[in-house]
């Protein structure tokens, strides 16, 4: 009996050194691992549109998902505020408005000094007034933007959309085409 644990307990040491001896240094495992996840990324962004411009709503849910796990894994890795801006502009084509919203919220604070958090602030508005009707948090998220970011590219599209809140689309044309005299 005491043969068979030590045994069974050497078997167990083998294997642990086994395991790290293939696995060598952390660092080169963590590394390939990424170049590896990098690589299905880039495989899976291959097979999401159709020809035509389509998007094939179960590639992209699984193209979402690997951009989300990247992110989670490798946070400070510069493409990592990249996949996770592609992330929430595939979820607002398919359209996923709650899942949309969570990885804005996440991006914006993973990634506040990134180009990219205004326009996700853009987006959140967008999402708001659009998608959902709520003209209240679609106005905080246009005012955000204005107060945060208020040289950013997508300052004038927020001031636009705050104009045009609560509107219906044949007010928005009125005013369009008195501006436009």
């Amino acid at each position: 009996m005491l043969k068979s644990r030590l045994v069974s307990g050497f078997i167990v040491v083998l294997l642990a050194s086994l395991i790290i001896q293939c696995k060598g240094p952390s660092g080169q495992q963590a590394t390939w691992d990424k170049s590896a996840f990098q690589q299905q990324i880039a495989q899976s962004e291959k097979n999401v549109l159709l020809s035509n411009g389509t998007i094939i709503n179960d590639s992209a849910e699984r193209l979402i998902e690997r951009y989300q796990t990247y992110q989670q894994n490798w946070p400070a890795d510069s493409i990592s505020s990249d996949y996770l801006f592609k992330a929430i502009d595939l979820s607002i084509n398919l359209p996923r408005t709650n899942e949309s919203l969570k990885l804005i919220s996440t991006f914006l604070k993973s990634y506040p000094e990134n180009y990219h958090a205004g326009v996700a602030l853009f987006l959140e508005g967008f999402i708001y007034d659009q998608q959902i009707g709520d003209t209240a948090r679609a106005r905080q998220s246009y005012e955000k933007l204005l107060k945060t970011y208020p040289e950013h590219d997508f300052a004038d599209d927020a001031k636009s959309a705050l104009s045009f809140l609560g509107k219906s689309p044949e007010d928005m044309i009125r005013a369009f085409e008195e501006n436009n005299n």
